[in-house]
């Protein structure tokens, strides 16, 4: 079994020779102001690849969309640039408790 990297997002994205590469980061926050961002891995993968990713991120997205998972935002964009989605917060703690109960995500 591969394990399993969490990360915060992407940094780093080249191209050479047609492989696409990008580093995973997580991000930690090490005071009020300040954010520190620690590569966790990297990903290599060919231009045809991406774009199936985009894809399937693409799909995963807008289920998230319907969802209301997540929603896009209502500023606008920079002239060419697409809206970018924004998480709502998904989880309310009950009543008077701490603890929150999270249900898996459907997406299919």
């Amino acid at each position: 079994m591969q394990p399993t990297v969490y990360a915060d997002g992407i940094n780093n994205i080249t191209m050479l020779e047609g492989i696409v590469r990008f580093d995973l980061i997580n991000i930690t926050q090490t005071d009020k102001d300040s954010r520190t961002a620690k590569t966790v891995g990297s990903v290599a993968m060919s231009v045809p690849a991406l774009l199936r990713t985009y894809t399937e991120l693409s799909n995963v997205l807008n289920k998230l969309i319907e969802q209301g998972v997540v929603k896009k935002t209502e500023t606008q964009p920079p002239a060419g640039a697409p809206a970018q989605p924004v998480a709502q917060t998904p989880i309310a703690s009950a009543a008077g408790s701490e603890t929150a109960v999270i249900e898996p995500l459907r997406l299919s």
